[in-house]
């Protein structure tokens, strides 16, 4: 990994750990790293695609293409919040939303 290249998905490190590599961490973007806040829950990807993308994924079979498209789209979200200086307060609505709705898919998004 010394071409610096950086990897973008959700749960890297279990990943790495499977397949027995070691990364940098500043080569490191993990969805469900940026999408957590402190002493909470971590929120699955799928969750996290259809709050924030507003669409469903995974609904039969595990597909890591299409993780890894949603990873790379929550990123690009999480950037776009940053430069509006609106991703911390968008974090703790998520995490609010979260809550009122267990985690749960298919709850009405009141963002």
């Amino acid at each position: 990994m010394e071409r610096g290249c950086i990897f973008v998905g959700h749960g890297l490190s279990q990943d790495f750990r499977v397949i027995n590599i070691a990364i940098p961490p500043n080569q490191i973007i993990d969805t469900a790293e940026l999408f957590h806040q402190p002493n909470q829950r971590y929120i699955s990807l799928r969750y996290l695609t259809n709050y924030v993308m507003g669409r469903d994924m995974q609904q039969e079979v595990h597909d890591s293409i299409e993780d890894s498209r949603a990873a790379h789209e929550l990123y690009i979200k999480a950037l776009g919040l940053k430069k509006e200086g609106r991703f911390d307060d968008y974090l703790m609505q998520l995490y609010a939303h979260g809550h009122r709705t267990q985690f749960k898919l298919g709850v009405t998004n009141d963002k």
